[in-house]
């Protein structure tokens, strides 16, 4: 089962046709075909808006986009946020493997990237660290319009590109995003208490 984690407008004939089983959306969506899950992007200028912000959602998955080096650092200690959107260094990239926070990578940030070669690098470079220190995988289209989204194929070889195998490249458009929707299903069911532990 293949998700995309970051969707911004909701189409449910184009995301069937072009794979996808489960999506994380940014946005309002319901849907009978696929599994969704809600996004939420956070934007923080310091530590204290990023907590406030993380305290008072109720997605289902948190996402901190473009942060610094010092947002990136309380957000991964304070374990806030499921996943980043950023090209993290070590030592903090070995931190998010620890408290399984899940870098991840947009296509959208390639795409519409003003130094694409550059943009390329970086983003080789991250995951090169992510699979030393077996930091979660993600990639995502981040499609802002339904005109952006990318097929499973396409994620696939864009994390192929990246340096990943196939069969890495599969894995990060499903393997994190699974325990994520099952963490949500146990929350429903007042199950979850924290990672790893669960009522039975």
């Amino acid at each position: 089962m293949f998700w995309d984690f970051w969707i911004e407008e909701f189409d449910e004939k184009i995301l069937l046709n072009l794979g996808f089983h489960g999506v994380c959306v940014f946005g309002d969506a319901q849907s009978k075909k696929l599994f969704v899950l809600k996004g939420e992007k956070i934007f923080a200028k310091n530590s204290e808006e990023l907590k406030i912000k993380c305290k008072r959602t109720k997605a289902d998955f948190l996402l901190l986009v473009k942060p610094n080096v010092k947002m990136q650092r309380v957000a991964i200690k304070r374990c806030l946020v499921d996943g980043i959107n950023a090209f993290v260094k070590y030592p903090l990239i070995k931190e998010m493997a620890e408290k399984n926070i899940a870098l991840v990578i947009s296509f959208n940030d390639f795409l519409n990237s003003k130094e694409p070669t550059k943009t390329i690098a970086l983003m080789k470079d991250s995951i090169k660290l992510a699979k030393k220190y077996k930091t979660p995988i993600v990639i995502v289209s981040g499609a802002k319009t339904k005109w952006e989204l990318r097929g499973t194929s396409e994620l696939i070889a864009f994390g192929e590109v990246l340096g990943l195998k196939r069969n890495e490249a599969k894995a990060a458009l499903r393997e994190f995003q699974e325990k994520i929707f099952e963490r949500q299903k146990l929350k429903k069911q007042g199950k979850y208490i924290m990672p790893g532990v669960r009522k039975v």
